[in-house]
């Protein structure tokens, strides 16, 4: 049995719940107390106490407050809280990081990479170039690291896949609430899973916490993902062919929440393989790549909206 450290918790982020309940259940007498809605919705109809990984369990937390950890472990049936990130690390097997504060990464988890323990990482590595590069150099590209959002590994994105494989979309248009950093690799990770990871330009027409931003392909295809803050779900992508009823409609947030659970389920059952055998879902230079491209979407907004070509930017790591 393997035990896994979860730390958590940045506002407005209760992945926390989500992640470790796939592993550990939850207590239904206080799962109430959960802040997140949507999360006490999915755990009691699609979760419903169900076992989905049995090798493996949430065995420690840590947060950056002693109140908010004992709130997760007894929701979550955590039953150890760690007193320092120094203590989850070393008394665990793996570590579920599970911040999104993307921004703040690079500082938290920097040591814990030192370890060579598994590490999945929400969504993204770091927040600036300067970042980037120097992890590119420390960490080993054979380092068992997982970066994902669970859209990827959404039933719908499977299936859009093979339908994008047998007919080219002619565009593709993608939404989602938040702001780019947090949240444009919800919809790139489910993009590069459908359509693959030939972008050769990224421009950002939009504003600061409004970035309108355009993904140009090898073939021509082009995307165009918004992210605004404020904007309400649903968020996800579509894809449109030649001919309007053939328009694909790619909800992450479905409106059951039953795919948007089994993403989850589907992403933590991955982590737990590649802490058990090693072997990493997605390359290194597919985890650099990524954050190449968010990164590229800032640096696009922040001058004016000029095209950043992918093989010049960044080209080095």
């Amino acid at each position: 049995m393997l035990n896994f450290g979860m730390v958590g918790m940045n506002p407005g982020n209760g992945h926390p719940y989500s992640f470790t309940a796939v592993f550990n259940g939850f207590d239904p007498e206080t799962l109430e107390k959960c802040d997140f809605p949507i999360i006490r919705q999915y755990l009691k109809q699609h979760h419903r106490n169900q076992e989905f990984i049995s090798t493996a369990r949430v065995s420690h937390i840590w947060t950056q407050d002693r109140a908010l950890s004992e709130q997760v472990s007894a929701i979550s049936r955590i039953p150890t809280i760690a007193d320092s990130l120094e203590q989850l690390v070393a008394e665990t097997d793996g570590i579920i990081f599970a911040r999104d504060d993307i921004w703040n990464h690079f500082e938290m988890a920097r040591p814990i990479f030192k370890t060579g323990k598994p590490v999945y990482m929400d969504k993204l590595l770091c927040a600036t170039k300067e970042e980037l590069k120097i992890w590119s150099r420390e960490i080993p590209a054979d380092y068992p690291l997982m970066t994902a959002s669970s859209f990827r590994y959404a039933p719908l994105v499977k299936a859009a896949a093979q339908t994008v494989a047998e007919k080219k979309p002619l565009m593709v248009h993608g939404v989602s609430p938040c702001i780019w950093i947090r949240y444009a690799p919800h919809l790139l990770d489910a993009l590069f899973a459908i359509c693959g990871r030939d972008v050769v330009s990224v421009q950002n027409s939009g504003t600061d916490k409004r970035d309108i931003v355009t993904l140009t392909y090898g073939d021509g295809l082009q995307v165009v993902l918004e992210v605004y803050e404020g904007m309400a779900l649903p968020m996800g992508l579509k894809f449109r062919f030649n001919a309007p009823e053939q328009a694909l409609e790619v909800p992450y947030t479905d409106p059951t929440l039953e795919s948007y659970f089994l993403s989850i389920a589907e992403m933590m059952k991955e982590f737990t393989a590649m802490a058990e055998q090693g072997t990493r879902p997605v390359t290194w230079q597919e985890t650099l790549f990524m954050n190449r491209v968010v990164l590229a979407g800032i640096e696009s907004r922040e001058n004016g909206g000029i095209r950043i070509m992918m093989d010049q930017f960044l080209n080095d790591l």
